[in-house]
């Protein structure tokens, strides 16, 4: 099926679909409010979906995507979805998701072609690593190093009650990474 054969009429499928296997008693409870466990700031890639790849029911992940999964904290988007989640739905984590085949990574590497909003977006970022993966895990580092340096994260972290991670997630293989100090470690598969 092409772009443009999708129409209202597939979407409303896909709606009776979600209809047929929701947990109705769940999004029921869901109706007095919300209470996730982490906030994910996870790129707008359609290929990389939070909630599917850690299981996730509803209500349990806070979601901000964005192209590239930027942590820009003086944009209000950004650095509202931080400060809600943290003093308001009061998670207890965030994490930054980064992933292969980037396409803002990609861009990034090379920014004349682009213009306009992506332009704008893109435009005070820096890729570094000779291969795209060491690219993205680098890009992903600077991300979680600017939510680090937001104050409301920093006096979370200082009372102890919020953990950061960095998540790199591989397209092909299903690959999950998280970045400690000691570097990048493969999540076991069982």
């Amino acid at each position: 099926m092409e772009k443009g054969d999708i129409s209202l009429k597939d979407l409303a499928e896909g709606y009776r679909a979600f209809l047929s296997r929701a947990d109705r008693d769940l999004y029921s409870r869901l109706c007095s409010g919300q209470s996730p466990h982490t906030l994910v700031i996870s790129c707008s890639d359609s290929r990389v979906v939070p909630e599917e790849i850690f299981s996730a029911k509803p209500g349990e992940l806070f979601v901000l995507r964005n192209m590239g999964n930027l942590c820009c904290i003086d944009n209000p988007s950004v650095a509202s979805a931080i400060e809600y989640a943290i003093d308001h739905l009061h998670v207890g984590r965030i994490l930054v998701l980064s992933h292969s085949d980037c396409g803002a990574v990609k861009a990034a590497q090379d920014p004349s072609h682009l213009d306009g909003a992506i332009r704008t977006w893109l435009c005070n970022e820096k890729c570094d690593g000779s291969q795209l993966e060491d690219g993205i895990k680098s890009w992903g580092i600077c991300q979680l190093n600017r939510v680090k340096s937001h104050p409301v994260v920093k006096r979370a972290c200082e009372k102890g009650r919020l953990d950061l991670t960095l998540a790199f997630f591989d397209l092909a293989s299903l690959r999950l990474e998280l970045y400690s100090d000691q570097g990048w470690h493969a999540v076991p598969r069982s």
